[in-house]
């Protein structure tokens, strides 16, 4: 009798320890791990002034931190840049010698990237949207022109408006897991090094529902 229960015993301190394991592996697995491109990242936010965790969220969408993605519709690299986009980042940074496949590097495509995306951000500051971020987005994946149309003309400026009128699922669902994607990462990197000073100075980064 005394036997079996301690061979139930044992076992049931097996099965709690592989339990126990398995978990920590699961949460392991499943916690946004710092990447080589971090460094780029926080740099480059902070001269454009841009959420640096916005920017990270992009290249998980876009790319999944594969710096040689290449697009269907030739867009390249981590942000998926395109060589239309890119040139028009050169130009307006007096950059030389720009060429399509410079958008392969790290640093050259998060620059454009980021700049890009900027260049949206502002315009719609500018028109005094409410959280100009889910239109900026939605101009990055599908336009200017589309996102011109998804403005409701009884709530200009609302974004929440804006997102209900987005006639592409597939431009929504990019809005929306974005977003989810920044306000992740700006929770469960908040102890990074890379990160720290960017929430230092901005605890109170509004989160889109």
């Amino acid at each position: 009798m005394l036997w079996r229960r301690f061979k139930l015993f044992l076992f049931l301190v097996l099965l709690i320890g592989l339990l126990g394991e398995a978990g920590f592996l699961y949460w392991q697995e499943h916690q946004p791990r710092e990447n080589p491109f971090d460094a780029i990242i926080t740099s480059v936010a902070k001269d454009e002034g841009v959420d640096p965790f916005l920017i990270r969220a992009v290249i998980w969408r876009e790319s999944r931190f594969k710096p040689m993605t290449h697009g269907t519709a030739d867009e390249r690299g981590l942000m998926q840049v395109t060589p239309e986009a890119g040139q028009i980042w050169a130009k307006a940074n007096k950059i030389s010698n720009f060429t399509a496949d410079d958008l392969y590097q790290p640093e050259t495509n998060i620059r454009a990237g980021t700049w890009y995306l900027n260049r949206s951000i502002r315009r719609w500051s500018q028109a005094n949207a409410d959280d100009p971020i889910p239109f900026a987005l939605a101009e990055y994946n599908a336009g200017r022109s589309n996102a011109l149309k998804w403005v409701d003309p009884a709530s200009p400026q609302d974004h929440n408006a804006f997102l209900q009128r987005i006639t592409f699922p597939g431009t929504r669902n990019y809005v929306e897991v974005i977003l989810e994607k920044r306000d992740q990462y700006r929770t469960e990197l908040a102890r990074s090094p890379w990160y720290r000073d960017y929430l230092a100075a901005n605890p109170a980064t509004t989160e889109t529902p």
